[in-house]
């Protein structure tokens, strides 16, 4: 039985789990804005694709991947689709139920962190996809101009480039095991991996190696969550990581994110048991007695 912090730690993760993919974090956000067909969702999302190219460059979403992640997030109660007869039920307008409504609301939260930290967590994101250099050399001119962003739009393109970051497999569990004080990587690595044998029936999540440890430390030492005491670029395994206070404010932010979780816990545990079928395991949450609250279209 999981005590209060470790349920919502663990609710945390389950989040983010939910929504690594990026499209599906792309669909639920633009549904934000009001029930959408799957063609109007195409052209919505490839705009903010193009307002967002100094990050992306030249990403497209395909009908295909659209339609795909679309009959995924219905089978899983994330959205749901307007009632039309016949062959117009293709084209029929998706719109959000309330848990993902709520989802998107216990975002705000994250989304202001990553609106303080945008400068560096910006800067390191175009490096690493190359859309910049490294170091001082001028920027690689763009092809198109995307135009000025919303507000709104601007707290979501922030948000969704910290969650490049967390998305990444162990950056949370990371995170977590560092919140009560300093570790060096073989104690982290024992402290994860002891975790993930508790949870494999819902992740389905193998040991974390040594190799992937340090190319996540690595990553949220850029991104300036974690310091590392070691002398010189590398990672010692004798040398201690510890939050930085940006990611002690990261764990702070999220905890809305974790109320959400817990609120939704058996149908959250039954979405993630679906990705990672594990034989044996049953199909039904049996860490929460009541049914997951009830998702109305809005």
């Amino acid at each position: 039985m999981l005590n209060d912090e470790l349920r919502h730690l663990r609710g945390i993760n389950m989040a983010i789990e939910l929504i690594r993919n990026k499209w599906t974090y792309a669909v639920l956000v633009a549904l934000l804005d009001g029930p959408m067909s799957p063609t109007e969702l195409l052209v919505h999302i490839n705009r903010g694709n193009v307002r967002n190219a100094d990050l992306l460059n030249e990403w497209v979403l395909h009908e295909k991947t659209l339609l795909e992640t679309l009959r995924r997030l219905e089978a899983e109660g994330l959205i749901v689709r307007q009632q039309m007869a016949g062959s117009q039920a293709r084209s029929a307008a998706r719109t959000l139920v309330s848990m993902s409504e709520e989802l998107l609301e216990a975002l705000r939260e994250p989304a202001a962190w990553a609106t303080r930290h945008a400068d560096l967590l910006l800067a390191n994101l175009r490096v690493r996809r190359g859309v910049i250099a490294p170091g001082p050399a001028p920027a690689r001119r763009l092809k198109f101009d995307g135009g000025k962003r919303t507000p709104s739009q601007e707290r979501w393109r922030n948000l969704g480039v910290a969650l490049t970051m967390l998305r990444l497999r162990w950056s949370f569990s990371v995170i977590a095991a560092l919140r009560n004080g300093p570790l060096r990587p073989t104690e982290l690595a024992l402290v994860i991996n002891d975790d993930v044998d508790g949870s494999r029936h819902i992740t389905g999540r193998r040991h974390l190696s040594d190799k992937v440890l340090w190319g996540t430390l690595r990553r949220l030492s850029t991104d300036g969550v974690v310091d590392h005491e070691g002398r010189g670029p590398g990672f010692a395994s004798a040398a201690r990581c510890s939050l930085s206070e940006s990611g002690h404010d990261l764990l702070v932010a999220l905890a809305p994110l974790g109320r959400w979780a817990v609120r939704h816990e058996c149908q959250l545990v039954d979405i993630l048991r679906g990705r990672h079928r594990a034989p044996g395991h049953p199909s039904s949450c049996v860490d929460c007695p009541d049914d997951p609250s009830d998702n109305v279209a809005r």
